[in-house]
């Protein structure tokens, strides 16, 4: 089914960026260098390899750079963007798209259905993207005219519109970003988009400067240019505000540490802005580790996870895995496990555990009931909190929890490669990847490839079913269905349901979250009131 995301003291780091290896693009010239708004971020946009059809660099900077055939709207609700409108057939196997007349690319080249097939079949062919549904069922892709694009599929598909809305890596690019020019297959020169921004200058591990794209079709063009500023060290980002190196900060981009969110409030200098989430943080379970195998001890976990005590109480009830927020997710669909640790000490001796009063634990045949918790902090500060408080509502119901935190990279490798943990603390991917392609991704087990985060053929069968329903009612019943497989097995353990919450300087005004976490803020409105 689907593949794996690739994620996908100020000075200080701010000398050590400087000594370090970069790779530079010059700025273009003719821009005023004063009217910058500076964004602390945690992950290198890698300008000069921001390819419409890979993974490379972040997400928003995608998202900045290239519009969609179609935009996500929330809830499962999705809009015309370069399409003007779109039909699909009863089968669910054809497309048809109608582009927006005169829109253009930021090197002022027409938007067409040429354009379209081309980025569309640069995506496909890459091997990264063969698990996605277009690139697994894709047929035939046509051009009748220069307005239109018809997309042909093998079999039903369900999830084209999903996957055309997403960051990556389905958005459109001018066929002049490659050599030589049109070629599906050429090598990658430059990003060529028609969304509000292009690259103006790249410094490889330290900024990425995007300017306004003259060209943009859908609102004027910003007078400032976004300053995207590599700071992976989070409490160097809380500094980096608080010098004036940096102008905003938040939300996946650079997360502010919760704990440091106190030095911005009832701060005339700071506004703290907090909007709403798709985004849940849980524990993935590892069901090969002798004690997690075992579903009383898996349900037991989540029996004694006292959720309320995460962001010092101020979270809102966690239920199942997903927000309510989240298409397909209702009020009656996704079960709970109320903290009851009671219920939990009772199952975890109904599998034969026995409590040792000297050692305060739980343990069989001399082994104590233990659990390797893996964390990151460079993207998620929060989580190390969590993690702690985790391991107090365990240690209160006989289990004993050792935290692990890794660097970055190092984490994502125990996910995806290694599998040495027995939890993990991930969290849900946003927006239109939500619930079918998170679940894919993560949940979803073929008879050659077991699932990353659980192995469980009903729920595999289920999410076949879904592939396969055009039909939003039959849908939805198949969902309400993987929900409760998901409660039963206890599939994963609910930690939180995210926030977005970004700190900026009282002169930066206009600013106002987007429908999308993979593109969070309207850009193109931030202004300086002394500028």
């Amino acid at each position: 089914m689907l593949g794996r995301f690739r994620f996908g003291v100020a000075g200080l780091v701010a000398l050590s960026l400087l000594m370090g290896c970069s790779k530079e693009t010059d700025p273009v010239p003719g821009k005023a260098e004063d009217k910058q708004i500076v964004i602390a971020v945690t992950q290198d946009a890698e300008g000069d390899k921001l390819d419409a059809s890979t993974y490379n660099g972040s997400r928003h900077t995608h998202a900045a750079v290239y519009d969609a055939l179609v935009e996500y709207e929330g809830e499962g609700e999705l809009v015309p963007s370069l399409a003007e409108f779109w039909q699909v057939s009863e089968d669910g196997k054809m497309y048809t798209f109608h582009l927006r007349n005169q829109v253009q690319f930021s090197d002022g080249s027409p938007l067409n259905s040429t354009a379209v097939k081309f980025s569309l079949e640069r995506a496909v062919s890459r091997e990264e993207n063969a698990t996605l549904e277009i690139s697994r069922l894709i047929a035939n892709i046509e051009t009748p005219d220069d307005d239109t694009v018809v997309l042909s599929f093998k079999h039903t598909a369900t999830q084209v519109l999903y996957e055309l809305s997403q960051a990556r890596p389905f958005r459109i690019m001018s066929p002049n970003s490659v050599t030589p020019a049109g070629d599906a297959n050429g090598t990658f020169q430059q990003a060529i988009g028609t969304g509000p921004w292009k690259i103006g200058s790249y410094r490889q591990g330290v900024e990425t400067t995007l300017i306004a794209n003259e060209h943009y079709w859908l609102e004027e063009p910003s007078a400032y240019s976004l300053v995207f500023r590599v700071i992976t060290d989070p409490q160097a980002r809380v500094m980096a505000l608080q010098s004036g190196e940096v102008d905003l900060a938040g939300g996946e981009l650079g997360n502010v540490p919760a704990e440091s969110l106190s030095v911005f409030l009832n701060n005339d200098k700071y506004v703290v802005e907090t909007g709403a989430s798709t985004m849940s943080y849980f524990l993935v379970i590892n069901q090969n580790q002798a004690f997690l195998s075992d579903k009383n001890i898996r349900q037991a976990v989540n029996y004694g996870n006292d959720t309320s005590k995460y962001a010092d109480g101020t979270s809102d009830a966690v239920r199942g895995l997903f927000q309510e927020k989240v298409a397909f997710v209702t009020d009656e669909n996704q079960p709970s496990y109320p903290y009851n640790p009671e219920k939990a000490k009772q199952l975890i001796e109904a599998s034969g555990y026995e409590w040792n009063e000297k050692k305060r634990l739980y343990e069989k045949g001399g082994q104590v009931l233990q659990l390797r918790l893996v964390i990151q902090t460079e993207e998620y500060p929060e989580w190390k909190e969590m993690a702690e408080i985790f391991q107090d509502n365990m240690k209160q119901i006989g289990i004993q929890i050792h935290i692990v935190n890794q660097e970055r990279a190092a984490y994502y490798d125990t996910l995806w490669g290694s599998k040495d943990y027995d939890l993990l603390m991930y969290r849900t991917y946003t927006d239109a990847q939500l619930p079918y392609r998170f679940l894919s991704s993560l949940f979803y087990s073929s008879p050659s490839t077991p699932g990353v985060a659980f192995q469980d053929r009903p729920l595999s069968d289920l999410l076949d079913q879904i592939a396969a329903t055009v039909s939003v009612e039959k849908q939805q019943a198949l969902f309400d269905q993987v929900f409760l497989r998901m409660h039963e097995e206890a599939m994963s353990v609910p930690i939180y349901y995210t926030k977005q919450t970004f700190v900026h300087t009282s002169d930066v005004i206009g600013f106002a979250f987007n429908a999308i976490e993979d593109d969070p803020l309207k850009w193109h409105r931030l202004k300086k009131e002394d500028q």
